[in-house]
């Protein structure tokens, strides 16, 4: 039997909808590194469970019973209540995995067959069951057939009203058993992910029991499912892009109309107001607020215009004779002047001419996004700015003393709307630093960033310098 598609609850946005979602004839494996991943996956897994009128039971052997019930009453779960009308049960390895003595994987695959039975007979729509698989460390006898088990399960679940979650500690089991377990799977849940399983292997092939010409067949059906996959994923994304690129355009339209009334009106209130007296204040403070919003959004539209740019690989760029530290001089001026309403202070250090052949606008977006980030980030604090030459190459460093980045997110922040935080914290659509990425990039240069967490970033624009002739200069 070859893997199928990837079940409908795949489909969740998170792991809680996703372990709520579950359906009978699910099969998975969590394979966790702390606490907080196991109860993430186990709590939604069971409350669910109880929710759907179906019978939940959890097999103890790294916890107690005790320490699973307190889980649940903290999770919002009346234990008691659902313990007295039996749709809760919680039992030891040795009621279960070794009620006889030993395990045995038929033997357990009949405990579960006449438990579900059992669940339908007292009127329960189903059986959940979820168990922590650290007893087939144990010395019993059987414990080394855990991975037969596992994989005969798999003839078990499907078609049944039955579902389970086998829980391995990550940190107990050899990397040959969570190897194994991995293969006898169709769902893993690693982490705060649940994931369709393609390293997931039939019975007959984990129990040695496939021909050669099915594992090629497996095999090949493997790279079809995930090819296809592949495609799917990049039809949404171009299907994403092909909307920005729309929806920006169209935006654009009535985004400029609007943004010339406000002139308009604004020159109108000058030309009626010769006089301090005949001036109003709250329309002006009104017109004036009005007008920073309209540059805001519509920042934020030529952002997704330059995003569908970028990926059509339409971000052309026109060259001409540019003084790099004339233009950033003038970038933080204009930035003091539009960025920063709580005038955090802007130090740029002097320097002389450094003139390059570049794109003078999409330099000036480059160099304001890179501003606009450190006043975001930089928690109030002053930035500095500097501009200098190293060998054939120009250099523009933006430093700031604020929140700083974890290791892991000094590269991510550089893509398309990815951020360091949350965006409830920090408005955006986290773009700024990818379209600079790319201008760096278009123009044959980089941008980088060394940070500290909670001691400020350093980020860094370096560019060749292609000398202008002298009659670009001219």
């Amino acid at each position: 039997m070859l893997q199928h598609s990837p079940p409908n609850f795949l489909r969740a946005t998170n792991l809680q909808e996703q372990m709520r979602g579950m359906t009978h004839g699910a099969h998975c494996c969590l394979v966790y590194e702390s606490p907080e991943q196991q109860w993430a996956a186990i709590l939604p897994f069971i409350t669910a469970g109880l929710m759907h009128n179906e019978v939940c039971a959890y097999i103890t052997d790294d916890r107690s019973i005790l320490e699973v019930r307190h889980a649940l009453q903290a999770h919002g779960v009346d234990v008691d209540a659902h313990v007295r009308r039996k749709a809760l049960t919680f039992m030891t390895k040795r009621e279960a995995y070794l009620s006889g003595g030993s395990f045995s994987p038929s033997g357990m695959i009949s405990f579960l067959g006449d438990t579900v039975r059992q669940a339908a007979a007292n009127g329960f729509s189903g059986f959940r069951v979820t168990g922590e698989m650290t007893w087939a460390l144990g010395r019993e006898c059987g414990c080394e057939d855990v991975v037969e088990y596992e994989a005969l399960l798999n003839d078990f679940f499907p078609g049944s009203r039955s579902l389970a979650v086998c829980q391995y500690n990550r940190q107990r089991f050899s990397a040959e058993l969570i190897r194994d377990v991995l293969r006898t799977h169709p769902v893993a849940i690693l982490g705060d992910q649940l994931c369709s399983n393609l390293f997931y292997e039939t019975p007959a092939m984990v129990l040695g029991r496939e021909s050669a010409e099915q594992r090629v067949d497996w095999m090949m059906h493997q790279l079809r499912h995930f090819r296809a996959a592949e495609e799917n994923l990049e039809r949404a994304v171009q299907g994403r892009d092909d909307f920005l690129g729309v929806a920006s355009h169209e935006l654009n339209t009535p985004l400029t109309a609007l943004k010339l009334q406000v002139q308009g009106l604004q020159r109108l209130l000058t030309q009626r107001a010769p006089g301090p007296e005949q001036e109003d204040p709250k329309l002006i403070r009104a017109l004036g607020r009005t007008d920073r919003q309209m540059r805001r959004l519509s920042k934020l539209v030529s952002d997704l215009l330059d995003v569908s740019r970028i990926n059509a690989r339409q971000l052309t760029l026109r060259h001409e004779a540019v003084d790099l530290q004339e233009l950033v001089e003038e970038a933080v001026e204009s930035a003091s002047d539009e960025l920063s309403p709580l005038s955090v202070p802007f130090s740029v250090q002097p320097g002389t001419p450094l003139i390059g052949l570049w794109d003078r606008s999409r330099l000036e977006q480059a160099v304001t996004n890179l501003l606009s980030n450190a006043l975001k980030y930089g928690r109030g604090r002053p930035v500095r700015v500097r501009v200098f030459p190293h060998e054939d190459k120009a250099f523009l460093e933006v430093e700031d003393w604020g929140i700083g980045l974890r290791p892991e997110d000094r590269s991510r922040i550089f893509e398309r709307f990815e951020r360091a935080i949350s965006s409830s914290e920090i408005s955006g659509l986290g773009l700024g630093l990818f379209i600079t990425r790319e201008i760096a990039r278009a123009h044959g240069g980089t941008v980088d960033v060394t940070s500290t967490l909670g001691e400020g970033s350093t980020f860094t624009l370096k560019l060749p310098i292609i000398p202008p002739s002298p009659l670009t200069q001219a």
